[in-house]
């Protein structure tokens, strides 16, 4: 660790953090930012200069444990506890990771509302100008430097950034797997296929129409993303497959995909320990269509992949409902398939996504409970998410079908925070 004192700016050079994507219950960091401390703010930036996350202290920020994140999106994420004990139960993390838009009923607080984070944001844009003053008071060395790139990228520029990101994979990432709440969202993205076959009528994260991209454009994307990431690829060991039914791109062009990125972005050398993570969305039909050897091309892959399937309900009613063009027995079909697929594979697990709503038939809860009870055989392995429909959920409820679906099955049962990049 190297710090600098530089009037009442202190710079903290090497300060690594978490390497395994643990889960705590007090405040940790992950990887290796660069720190800011200044005027009662405690400021993380990437190895680009870019914000990362901004928290303080109490003369300036509520609670001390909380955290305002910024993604490579540009969206902000901010991570608190408001007295929800049992958030890690709920959601599979110690703090909420409230974005503002998909956060529903479940937890009522808007802390991106609060006039905390507009004073630290407004504290932001003039560490931008202090950082651009003391560069240039000072000699040509580690600290002036970095403050330079702090200085360059002030909340404009880093929303141009963000654009460079989307211009470079042609889309943005609508939703991420529910997965990459282990990852504490930190992926890499790259679109393999654009939209969604099924254009069901409750989901938020529709993109127009659906094909598959070429081998030459996904490398083009690979080639350009190391260049974006450039000296910060070190704080990423995860890679997440676009947009929303990535798993019907087949076999040859997963593969493609994810050995290229493994060589170009040089995952291998990542601060994270372990084997890099892959994420996929996969539907029903592509992944009950998928042939053997498709997991066996995966389970060769140097990555712990995690498939996401959204199987929404084991109810014929409540599938109608929904617009999910399914029939319920290749739902049950789905996630017997699922099992097998985690009993099968050491390095794949795959999850599986239900809705939960109160304007849904009362049937869709017992036979999520149903069909957890009965046909799962395997556990330890996978996930089973439920996601409350936003702006049609009542929070008592919700709770209250969660605990019940939750204390009957044997598979790990959390609810979906649905994040965007």
């Amino acid at each position: 660790m190297e710090r600098h004192q530089i009037e009442d700016l202190e710079i903290v050079f090497d300060s690594a953090g978490q390497d395994d994507w643990g889960k705590f219950s007090f405040p940790v960091w992950y990887g290796i930012p660069v720190k800011i401390n200044w005027r009662g703010y405690h400021y993380d930036f990437n190895l680009r200069g870019g914000l990362k996350k901004i928290a303080g202290r109490p003369s300036v920020w509520p609670e001390p444990q909380d955290v305002l994140k910024r993604t490579d999106g540009n969206h902000f994420i901010y991570y608190g506890t408001f007295g929800y004990e049992s958030s890690y139960d709920l959601i599979k993390n110690y703090y909420v990771p409230f974005n503002g838009r998909y956060d529903g009923d479940i937890f009522p607080a808007k802390p991106l509302e609060g006039r905390h984070v507009g004073q630290a944001l407004a504290a932001f844009d003039d560490l931008v100008k202090e950082a651009g003053r003391l560069a240039e008071s000072r000699a040509c060395d580690r600290p002036r430097e970095f403050l330079w790139k702090i200085a360059v990228r002030g909340r404009e520029a880093l929303a141009k950034d963000a654009w460079t990101l989307h211009h470079i994979i042609g889309a943005d990432m609508p939703v991420l797997p529910p997965d990459t709440i282990d990852v504490d969202y930190e992926v890499i993205p790259l679109i393999v296929t654009e939209g969604c076959s099924y254009h069901c009528r409750f989901c938020r994260f529709k993109t127009a129409g659906f094909q598959v991209r070429s081998r030459r454009n996904i490398t083009t994307q690979i080639q350009a993303l190391r260049e974006f990431y450039g000296a910060d690829l070190v704080n990423y060991n995860s890679l997440v497959l676009g947009q929303n039914d990535a798993l019907a791109a087949g076999a040859d062009i997963l593969a493609h995909a994810a050995e290229t990125a493994y060589d170009l972005l040089n995952l291998s050398s990542s601060y994270h320990r372990g084997r890099p993570n892959l994420f996929i969305f996969g539907s029903v039909d592509s992944f009950l269509e998928a042939e053997h050897s498709l997991f066996e091309g995966l389970e060769r892959l140097p990555y712990r992949t995690s498939i996401n399937i959204g199987l929404e309900s084991p109810d014929q009613e409540t599938l109608d409902r929904l617009g999910k063009p399914l029939q319920v027995d290749r739902v049950r079909e789905a996630f017997r398939h699922m099992q097998d697929v985690n009993r099968s594979w050491s390095h794949i697990t795959v999850s599986c996504n239900f809705v939960l709503g109160s304007d849904l038939p009362p049937r869709n809860v017992e036979a999520i409970q149903t069909l957890l009870e009965e046909e799962t055989r395997e556990k330890g392995k996978g996930v089973a998410y439920l996601s409350p429909l936003i702006g049609a959920s009542q929070r008592r409820q919700i709770l209250k079908e969660f605990g019940q679906i939750k204390r009957s099955s044997p598979l790990p049962v959390f609810i979906y925070m649905a994040q965007m990049l």
